[in-house]
């Protein structure tokens, strides 16, 4: 067990801790890797299947059902490119794409 600082407040705590003891800042899953997220985007990043990785689910479920529409299916393809580019951005700091805020 390690200790590890709160990205919010400073505080330090268990790096086996979901949130900070002092703040309530939720921790991201250390669980998920952001590798399986990016190729989960590349190949099925239009329907959202990243989303639901990363705990999303609510927008998961909007990506489907909007694939499922002709028009629909070019936004979940550009959203899926930003979300690509932004886990890329990310690939250093995961907890910006896992954290439950």
């Amino acid at each position: 067990m390690a200790m590890i600082y709160c990205r919010e407040c400073g505080a330090r705590h268990s790096d086996k801790a979901k949130a900070c003891p002092k703040c309530g800042y939720v921790q991201y899953d250390f669980s998920k890797s952001i590798v399986v997220y990016l190729l989960l985007n590349w190949f099925l990043g239009i329907f959202g299947v990243h989303r639901f990785y990363a705990g999303k689910i609510g927008s998961g479920v909007v990506m489907f059902v909007l694939t499922c529409t002709i028009f629909g299916l070019f936004i979940t393809a550009v959203w899926a490119l930003i979300d690509f580019i932004i886990g890329v951005c990310n690939i250093n700091t995961p907890e910006n794409i896992f954290a439950k805020k």
